[in-house]
């Protein structure tokens, strides 16, 4: 006889109704109460950590996998509401250990599914139960609600930017708890204000990224910061402030906005509720319907009108894919980093699988979208051979450490562009540290003469005079030396950016011949800035945007181009009438 033992609980206490004492009580009760259950073999499932509310439970799942088989007479728990507390999913399972003549045991309840009674008064049980688990679900949000008209941080992970700071000991359900607020850290909020300002002016998730990982600036908890990560931040409601447009935007939104309209004054930021959902320990956006808005007791960094047009900005985005737009050719190397020189984006286009390269890969030629939709008449610059510039441009990347390659002589003349200036600031910042230094020597002697000093009271104006005038010149040296430690620390912010392309670049060298094409595909993107096709030349610029030096004339790139032109045969080989 083969006998199931099933228990859970949502989360683990140490006491009560553990999964150790539900399974102990479930083999007392077969060994005295099931004919031959002491020679019985007894299985057990055990799911810790994991709600009622469904059956999305890995030991659940596999119980019944081998209910299902045939390998199993009897079904053992401590309490219904243990196998569930959705009367939907409680009744089908009892349809199904109907089905395959499975006795199913409650030992609190005393149920026994074989009767026509004990079916039924099963499934009443299981109305309560999912009741119960409703009114719970109701009585939580109810708590929510009050505790979001007092503008209060619940807990949790704090936001980027601020600190949860305790206030007065507020009573709950009885018992005594802090109550927190959030307070802004300026030096953390400055990174915040940063992401706003920089989506709102070029709309790249992947720039701000790009941004962090070449100064190695981290998140909060110390990790590499994502695209979806500095997404939370720009869509977290804690950094809207309550105004007017913010209450519009939610309220539209179809929110549960816990505040009136004239409260709205924008004085403070916003805290939301129940925004996430917990699916096994894992946070799942809710409906906006869910969301609990109400105004807090912090300050916020974004005016309401500016959250609502990110908001649709990232929505817009979203829709047709960020600024590297994901590729549909698996083997396009550039896709998402080449432009044709009208300023559209490239996009490759496969052949038939029959046309291949001399190394077996399918060709492919990258063209321009806005060519085809305007027929040539807005631009003509011609496709350009695929998998020749591919290789074209890895090439003149892996070639960096070379004297005689292109990004090699920008590298160069940017570290020697750098240090020159490292060296003249040092000096400057030299003369003005003794010049200070001078000055408070000065003061500290004046301040020992007026102490000493027995004399008029003209005199001792004439020495606070004295006094006040040296402070005053320290002050607007003091001003001029962080002017410069300023300029030192950009410096030392672009060699550290400089330091990132040339690792990047070291790094794809070594490990080239080992990549696969994403992952080729993903160093370029770190590498580069973009590659622009004109017709016959491909220019590659370096991804930078302060560390290495401005190209001549106008131009849409940030960075002096490598162009490639080391062949002779390049041109010829894309040029228009080589075009598959």
């Amino acid at each position: 006889m083969q006998i199931f033992i099933y228990s859970r609980k949502s989360k683990w206490t140490g006491r009560g109704e553990s999964v150790e004492n539900q399974i102990a009580m479930c083999r007392d009760y077969i060994q005295y109460h099931i004919d031959g259950g002491d020679k019985a073999e007894i299985t057990e499932y055990e799911d810790e950590g994991y709600s009622g509310k469904n059956i999305n439970r890995p030991q659940f799942q596999e119980m019944m996998a081998e209910i299902k088989k045939g390998n199993c007479d009897y079904l053992v728990c401590y309490k219904l509401d243990r196998l569930g507390r959705n009367i939907a999913d409680l009744a089908n399972l009892v349809e199904t250990l109907n089905k395959l003549n499975v006795s199913f045991i409650s030992i609190k309840e005393r149920f026994d599914t074989s009767t026509p009674i004990g079916k039924a008064m099963l499934y009443f049980a299981g109305v309560l139960a999912q009741m119960e688990r409703e009114q719970i679900a109701e009585r939580v949000r109810d708590n929510m609600i009050m505790l979001a008209r007092k503008g209060r941080w619940l807990g949790g992970n704090t936001p980027l930017g601020y600190e949860a700071q305790a206030e007065e000991q507020v009573s709950i359900n009885g018992k005594s708890k802090k109550s927190f607020r959030l307070i802004v850290n300026e030096e953390e909020m400055q990174t915040v204000r940063f992401i706003f300002k920089e989506y709102l002016e070029k709309q790249s998730l992947m720039g701000i990224v790009k941004y962090f990982l070449s100064r190695n600036i981290r998140t909060k908890r110390e990790k590499e910061y994502t695209t979806t990560a500095v997404k939370d931040i720009l869509t977290n409601p804690v950094y809207c402030t309550a105004d007017k447009d913010a209450y519009d935007y939610f309220w539209n939104l179809g929110c549960q906005v816990c505040m009136d309209k004239e409260e709205a004054d924008g004085e403070y930021g916003l805290i939301a509720y129940a925004k996430t959902s917990s699916s096994q320990y894992k946070n799942k956006d809710n409906e906006p319907e869910k969301w609990i808005i109400a105004k807090g007791k912090h300050t916020g960094v974004v005016s309401g009108k500016e959250f609502s047009k990110i908001q649709s900005l990232l929505k817009e985005n979203s829709a047709k894919g960020d600024s590297w737009h994901k590729p549909k050719n698996s083997g396009a190397l550039l896709s998402g980093l080449l432009y044709c020189s009208c300023g559209h984006l490239m996009r490759p286009k496969n052949y038939s699988s029959k046309q291949v390269t001399d190394k077996g890969e399918r060709k492919f030629s990258y063209l321009c979208p806005y060519k085809e939709l305007t027929h040539g008449e807005k631009c003509s610059v011609p496709n350009v051979q695929g998998n020749r510039l591919d290789e074209l441009v890895c090439r003149e990347a892996l070639r960096y450490n070379e004297e005689n390659s292109n990004i090699h002589k920008i590298l160069k003349n940017a570290v020697e562009r750098m240090d020159n200036i490292k060296e003249e600031t040092v000096t400057s910042a030299d003369i003005l540290e003794k010049e200070i230094q001078k000055r408070r020597n000065e003061v500290e002697n004046l301040m020992g003469v007026l102490a000493k000093s027995g004399g008029s009271d003209e005199f001792v104006a004439q020495i606070e005079q004295q006094i006040a005038k040296r402070n005053e010149e320290c002050g607007a040296l003091e001003k001029e030396r962080a002017e410069i430690a300023e300029e030192k620390g950009g410096i030392q912010g672009d060699r550290q950016q400089l330091e990132f392309l040339m690792k990047q670049l070291s790094s794809f060298q070594s490990l080239y011949d080992t990549l696969s094409v994403p992952e080729k595909r993903e160093y370029l993107r770190m590498i580069l800035d973009k590659v622009v096709w004109d017709g016959e030349q491909a220019n590659c610029f370096l991804w930078s945007s302060n560390a290495l030096p401005q190209p001549e004339g106008p131009t849409t790139a940030t960075n002096s181009p490598a162009s490639i032109e080391n062949e002779m045969s390049l041109r010829a080989d894309v040029s228009p009438s080589n075009v598959w």
